[in-house]
């Protein structure tokens, strides 16, 4: 999804864990000097983030490969388990009016732009989506993958419905396993995946000439942003 033409109109994974990691200085300084030594990045990050997060199977966008289908079904990666809480957390109302203030300073400090930018991201992404989803490629496709599902025993006429069906809590059962192996087979015979995406691109690329210059100014304001947290990240000494 990060590939597509209105990604790079928003942050990349890199600038949100630049963003993160700064934070987390900022908060780190902060809390020290009103009192807290103690208080680490621990205190603040309280999880570990997922392993390969954006792996994801399943959806009208189809699985990455059919070796994750056989061991992960339609699954998110396993997450990491949640650190105990380290010695520097208190409870205290000292400690919580800091934290408070200390996210205040924070936030006041890495302002971001102005959100209508974000805003007229997210909503020409939402209608490509629609557009894709309603767009005779992708339902022809759709329907051959389906085809394909029931030749295999799996009478399903959306590819979000075993998504929805197995992701719950608990390990992938033998039964999903199976389908999400029909599912990615049938994925690639009937190359939905690639005629989503080829016509979510062209929605998104006619969306881009439409609204170039509003595009482009948020291009520029999140450019800027993230070449300023970099400056200040690297000015903490944390990279």
């Amino acid at each position: 999804m990060t590939g597509l033409p209105l990604s790079a109109y928003n942050w990349g994974d890199q600038d949100i864990q630049r963003d993160a990691q700064l934070r987390t200085s900022l908060a780190v300084s902060c809390m020290h000097k009103a009192g807290f030594a103690g208080f680490s990045g621990d205190n603040y990050q309280g999880t570990e983030p997922p392993d390969n997060a954006t792996a994801l199977p399943a959806g009208a966008w189809g699985y990455l490969g059919a070796d994750i289908a056989g061991v992960q079904g339609f699954h998110p990666p396993k997450r990491s388990q949640v650190r105990t809480a380290p010695a520097g957390t208190d409870d205290s109302e000292a400690f919580v009016t800091a934290r408070v203030d200390c996210d205040r300073q924070i936030a006041e400090q890495l302002k971001p732009p102005s959100p209508a930018g974000t805003e007229l991201v997210n909503r020409l992404f939402s209608e490509s989506l629609q557009a894709t989803g309603r767009d005779s490629r992708v339902t022809e496709a759709t329907r051959s993958w389906a085809d394909c599902m029931a030749r295999s025993g799996y009478r399903v006429a959306d590819p979000t419905t075993p998504l929805q069906q197995y992701r719950g809590p608990g390990s992938p059962t033998a039964e999903e396993l199976a389908t999400a192996r029909a599912d990615a087979d049938c994925t690639t015979r009937s190359n939905l995946a690639g005629v989503w995406f080829a016509v979510l691109t062209g929605y998104q690329k006619q969306q881009i000439d439409q609204n170039a210059t509003a595009l482009a100014a948020q291009q520029k304001a999140v450019k800027d942003q993230a070449e300023r947290i970099a400056r200040l990240l690297a000015g903490s000494g944390t990279s």
